[in-house]
């Protein structure tokens, strides 16, 4: 009777400090942070490198990335991940005016940032200097209507001194590993990504009301140029935001540059007549970079 006491109060003090850790964990992604089994377990990684003897490295590097990282002296450390699942919060069914669905537009944009800084948190919790390779996912989920996520996956690198920031700072970057090893070698230097999400209200116009109408239609082909010109505004909106980010960053510009656009229609009753009126949604991403002549000459390490 005696060890069964001890073995029922050893699984209550188990149980007990896993709900500590929980919260723990749960007050850390509530800050923006990785959760607590994510930071100890990347913490095993140390400075240990590819062929060192220490921690088994795990990337998403195709062969012909790793041996190009490779010649420039860039190890894999770790496969590293960021991510993010966002409540949208209410927004009006429809405008009347052109313009930019704010809580749609910052709800993205939270999201992603907060997948991006958990992706930097893992590389900086396994001691690395860059992450190559970023690519992020994002969607919707049946089982939390009105949610959004992005998920934010990479391959966490060591850098040599001369390839790495000044600033010490992990560097992101949606270079693949063949394009990382050219731009160094080009004497440019990745210094993060940049992106931003602009959505965009459109009101059907009487001119597209009418085309769009059964029983007014025009048989004849026809722009609506005022769905078109809400294209134009969601990617001017998102490219002026990137612009900016890339000036924040001291960048001299912004290369691999993803675009992303989808729209939807929403119908809208106007008098007598339904109307279908457009969201339309722009992601744009990229790699900032700066110029730096002294990589240029940067090689693979010498061998004694």
């Amino acid at each position: 009777k005696a060890a069964d006491r001890a073995a029922a109060d050893e699984r209550r003090a188990a149980a007990e400090r896993a709900a500590e850790r929980n919260a723990a964990s749960l007050a850390l992604i509530e800050e923006g942070h990785i959760p607590l089994a994510a930071s100890e377990r990347l913490a095993s990684y140390g400075s240990a490198t590819a062929g060192a003897g220490g921690e088994a490295f795990s990337s998403d590097l195709a062969v012909s990335e790793w041996s190009a990282l490779a010649r420039l002296g860039i190890r894999p450390v770790t496969q590293v991940m960021g991510s993010s699942v966002f409540h949208v919060g209410w927004q009006p069914t429809y405008y009347n005016v052109p313009t930019e669905v704010s809580v749609l537009s910052d709800a993205y944009n939270e999201c992603r940032r907060l997948a991006l800084g958990r992706l930097r948190e893992e590389a900086s919790a396994c001691r690395a200097d860059a992450v190559v390779g970023v690519r992020i996912e994002h969607g919707t989920h049946d089982w939390a209507a009105g949610a959004i996520e992005f998920i934010a996956v990479g391959t966490a690198v060591t850098l040599p001194a001369e390839l790495a920031a000044p600033s010490r700072e992990t560097v992101l970057s949606d270079l693949t590993g063949q394009e990382y090893a050219l731009l160094c070698q080009a004497g440019m230097r990745p210094v993060g990504i940049a992106a931003q999400t602009s959505v965009h209200y459109v009101p059907a116009s009487a001119q597209t009301q009418r085309a769009q109408s059964s029983m007014m239609a025009s048989w004849a082909n026809q722009e609506l140029t005022d769905f078109s010109q809400g294209v134009y505004e969601a990617r001017e909106k998102a490219l002026a935001s990137v612009t900016a980010q890339v000036r924040a960053l001291g960048g001299d510009g912004i290369i691999g540059v993803q675009l992303g656009q989808s729209g939807r229609t929403h119908a809208v009753q106007r008098g007598f007549y339904e109307s279908k009126d457009l969201e339309v949604t722009f992601h744009v991403m990229g790699t900032v970079i700066r110029e730096d002549p002294s990589l240029a000459p940067a090689g693979p390490p010498a061998t004694p």
